[in-house]
């Protein structure tokens, strides 16, 4: 027998190491044993300032591959600030020069004289005319616009609920006609962020090794898949757009505010040290917020993943009349993702609380200042009004780039979530070629191959080989591993050791996508999709004619059942085919199976549903196609054993012995044991 392949050959520098049969010694990933391994472990850790900056950076490549689409909002952001300088002038004009009757000075003087002159009633016109214009393009009227949003009343303070706004942003700082412009390209980017992420994300899932699911919590991976990846938008809104326009907000200010008040320093000072204080607060918050933000998306999880596992389990609650217990146990997982959502209110409350007694006094100030100046004559009412207005927009500015970090923190949280998946998820691609296959398989080997889950060993020292022409069979007692080891043929599980060759190539040196494809399988509990039966038919071959799908249900024995349907190949099967038996859902899953005109067709218990003429009828059937192929049958039955070529007998954790069901009755007494126990079992 070649020398064993075993990961520990694989050198230091992780270059493959080249077994005997010229076939590159490959290390598995290793699979973790349980999904507190494989995906939760790390995210019960703190979250730190460098782990969050990580996240931030990791996730920009899924902004940066919509850049058209941002380059034209950052343009229509910064160029709506504009306006804002405009929004006060307005009223400062009414006040001080049509009211008042001061003359014109500064801007609106270079921008109005040449226009009305000093003219009060030409200048109100004037000033009409500017609020009407942006009535219709801006929404604005007088200082404060009429921002426009597409967030929803969600229903709910649970983390599901309030994701639903994140996951739909389309936003504007104007309304009018250029608001619903930016809207509307703020909502297409939102989407294709978030779109980008969560199909990054479901494709992950998808490609995830089987081993996964024994205790992957379906309701956690679609909650990832549908609420941890919205915060993808907020992140870049929130931690690169808004910073950047209040810097640039902030010294269009200050130009203006020089050009217009250069003896006024005060705001501008003023302004400044809301920074500081807005950036302290963030600081000593910021681990606050990202821990119980863990915890929001954490309880929003268990949320989905209670709902998901008792509907799945319906049958089974109202068989035992336990629908009170549950709908309890559905009720306390809902109030405590309720309670989470509660205390981040409140921590946001605290903060504050904590910063409002700074920012109080530092206005105070300022509009205490600016009054003892106009009872003093060296101001105006209207510079007053000019100068709070421009002083909002400097201290405003100061307070986002100072809470920036603190409302990352409510997003970090959810990228984590979805970084685990990206980072720890996925099958090993092909190492050593491109992973193709040039020609049919013909002959498939297990040599000393160790198979199992994570550190747990199911099978060791697995030596077997199939030959296109054969039909060969699986038996042991149930729970031996017979699973474990199909499951190693299309690279659903890696080797622990040993090696899989196919025409004397590793497995492992092939690419599982373009494995899968000449291997087709025929689960033991198998499920269908709730679409037609030709659409679950033509699943693995969407290519195929209706020719050739009544074709493959005839050679599986379930044409008969689904002409004498209403509706025939266009039923619309239920849940998981609930339509069907067990026997007419076997049927299709082979016919299926036979329509991939697969190279290797592995079939686990296909004749456990079955009657004894049907089983003769379908093991008659897969002789035919083994003359051709490789036909490898998990099988119990006597009969369905008898009528294979080769058996082999899995048992004490290794395939034990092989040959014809007769060679092993005769010289193996575990066998013999085993189809005695088993025949008993069927006839009770």
């Amino acid at each position: 027998m070649p020398e064993s392949i075993h990961p520990s050959t694989i050198p230091p520098d992780g270059a493959a190491a080249i077994a005997s049969n010229g076939a590159p010694a490959i290390a598995p990933a290793a699979l973790p044993d349980s999904r507190e391994n494989l995906l939760y472990v790390d995210e019960r850790a703190p979250l730190t300032a460098r782990e969050a900056m990580r996240l931030l950076l990791k996730s920009w490549p899924f902004v940066a591959r919509h850049r058209r689409l941002v380059a034209i909002k950052c343009a229509l952001t910064f160029f709506s600030l504009t306006f804002f300088l405009m929004t006060p002038w307005p009223l400062k004009i009414v006040i001080d020069n049509v009211i008042d009757g001061h003359p014109l000075t500064g801007i609106p003087a270079a921008i109005l004289t040449p226009i009305v002159g000093n003219d009060r009633a030409l200048m109100l016109a004037a000033v009409a005319l500017f609020l009407l214009a942006a009535l219709v393009l801006i929404g604005m009227v007088g200082d404060n616009s009429g921002g426009l949003n597409t967030d929803v009343n969600s229903g709910g303070l649970d983390q599901a609920s309030m994701t639903a706004n994140d996951a739909n942003t389309g936003d504007s700082l104007w309304n009018g006609l250029f608001g619903y412009l930016e809207a509307r390209v703020t909502i297409d980017l939102t989407q294709r962020m978030n779109q980008s992420l969560r199909t990054a994300i479901y494709e992950r899932f998808i490609r995830s090794p089987l081993a996964l699911y024994a205790d992957q919590k379906i309701g956690d991976a679609v909650f990832r898949v549908m609420y941890d990846t919205a915060a993808i938008g907020p992140a870049f809104y929130a931690g690169v757009l808004s910073p950047l326009a209040s810097i640039l907000m902030f010294a269009m200010a200050l130009l203006v505010l020089s050009a217009q008040f250069s003896n006024q320093p005060v705001i501008v000072v003023i302004a400044i040290l809301f920074l500081p204080v807005v950036a302290l607060g963030a600081g000593v918050w910021g681990r606050i917020l990202r821990s119980q933000s863990q915890a929001m998306r954490e309880s929003g999880s268990n949320v989905m993943a209670a709902f998901e596992e008792r509907i799945a389990q319906v049958q089974l609650i109202k068989v035992f009349g336990q629908e009170a217990r549950e709908t309890a146990a559905v009720d306390r997982a809902s109030w405590a993702s309720y309670r989470s959502t509660f205390r981040m209110i409140a921590i946001l409350f605290a903060l504050f609380i904590a910063l409002m007694p700074l920012v109080g006094g530092l206005l105070a100030y300022v509009i205490y200042y600016f009054f003892m100046q106009v009872i003093a004559g060296r101001m105006t009412l209207g510079d007053v009004v000019l100068l709070l207005s421009y002083g909002m927009m400097l201290i405003n500015p100061m307070a986002v780039l100072g809470s920036t970090w603190a409302i990352l923190q409510l997003q970090v949280a959810g990228l984590r979530r979805v970084h685990t998946v990206l980072d720890r998820l996925g099958e090993p691609a092909a190492i050593g070629d491109a992973g193709e296959l040039e020609r049919r398989i013909d002959l498939l080997e297990f040599r000393g191959v160790a198979i199992g889950y994570g550190a747990t060993t199911v099978l060791t020292d697995v030596s077997m080989s199939l030959r296109a022409g054969q039909m060969a069979a699986l038996a042991g007692p149930s729970g031996c591993g017979k699973t474990t080891l199909i499951y190693s043929i299309p690279r659903f599980l890696e080797p622990q050791g040993g090696a899989i060759l196919f025409d004397g190539r590793d497995s492992r040196a092939i690419a599982p996508d373009v494995l899968r494809r000449r291997v087709a399988f025929v689960f033991q509990s198998e499920a269908l999709f709730s679409r037609s039966i030709a659409d679950n038919i033509r699943y693995g071959n969407p290519e195929a004619s209706d020719a050739e799908i009544r074709e493959a249900a005839a050679m599986a024995g379930c044409a008969e059942f689904i002409e004498q349907l209403p509706e025939r190949y266009a039923t619309i099967l239920g849940r998981r085919g609930a339509r069907l038996s067990v026997g007419q859902k076997q049927r299709i899953a082979i016919a299926r199976a036979l329509l991939m005109r697969p190279e290797i067709m592995v079939l686990d218990e296909p004749t456990a549903p079955l009657d004894s003429s049907s089983e003769s009828n379908l093991i008659e059937t897969l002789r035919a196609l083994s003359r051709d192929r490789i036909v490898l049958i998990v099988a119990h039955r006597p009969g369905t054993l008898a009528m294979c070529d080769r058996v082999f007998f899995v048992h004490d954790g290794t395939v034990a012995a092989s040959g014809t069901h007769l060679e092993l009755e005769r010289a193996n007494a575990a066998y013999r044991a085993y189809i005695a126990r088993t025949a008993s079992e069927i006839h009770l």
